[in-house]
């Protein structure tokens, strides 16, 4: 009867380099989980950039003018520009009146009053700057609601600016205003009731 004299395998606690291999190998395995779980994350990272990037191309053609802040001065802007100027103000506005107690400080007849226009228009674009800007600063909102709304309220109520039309509309002396600068090429199609008081666009009015 022949009798195996083979010894056995050294074991890991026993055998400095057994352990050096066990080590390594535990090792390679928790490093292949880790690059497994790093690549569902890349893959996950990866669809939602490319979501992103077709919303953008999807949308950058149609997106309004409004997207980034931009300084718009009624006096230069050309018919389409102020079409589409005058058609965000107005949606701004009515969400302004909407989201706070403003109804009666800014009545539905604002759009008659070209002051009021100016005010709003720089007002909005303060605005823009706080909220839709891609960086503003965090204090950006509080200033906004502690210096420039507060100042247009403020000239709304008071002084040469203050308007009387919380029930109905009363407008301003014809005297009040100056005749228009001839030189003002945008405002060759003014509303004919607004060209006589320098005012915004010929566009449908607030609350008509």
């Amino acid at each position: 009867m022949s009798t195996d004299t083979t010894p056995p395998p050294p074991s890991p606690e026993g055998d400095p380099l057994a352990r050096q291999l066990l080590s390594h190998a535990q090792m390679i395995s928790r490093l292949r989980r880790d690059l497994d779980e790093l690549a569902h994350e890349a893959v996950d990272t990866a669809a939602g950039l490319a979501a992103r990037i077709d919303d953008l191309e999807t949308t950058g053609n149609t997106s309004s003018i409004a997207a980034s802040s931009t300084a718009w001065c009624w006096r230069n802007l050309g018919p389409k520009g102020r079409d589409e100027l005058w058609r965000q103000l107005t949606d701004w506005v009515g969400w302004l009146r909407a989201r706070y107690p403003l109804a009666r400080t800014i009545p539905t007849c604002w759009a008659e009053h070209p002051e009021v226009v100016e005010e709003l228009t720089a007002l909005w674009l303060a605005w823009q700057q706080a909220y839709e800007d891609n960086d503003p600063p965090l204090t950006a909102a509080a200033d906004w609601h502690d210096r420039w709304l507060p100042g247009v309220l403020h000239r709304l109520q008071h002084g040469a600016f203050a308007i009387e039309c919380s029930t109905q509309h009363r407008p301003r002396p014809a005297a009040s205003y100056g005749p228009p600068t001839p030189d003002l090429g945008p405002d060759a199609d003014l509303d004919p009731e607004l060209a006589s008081a320098g005012a915004g666009p010929s566009a449908p009015r607030a609350g008509a």
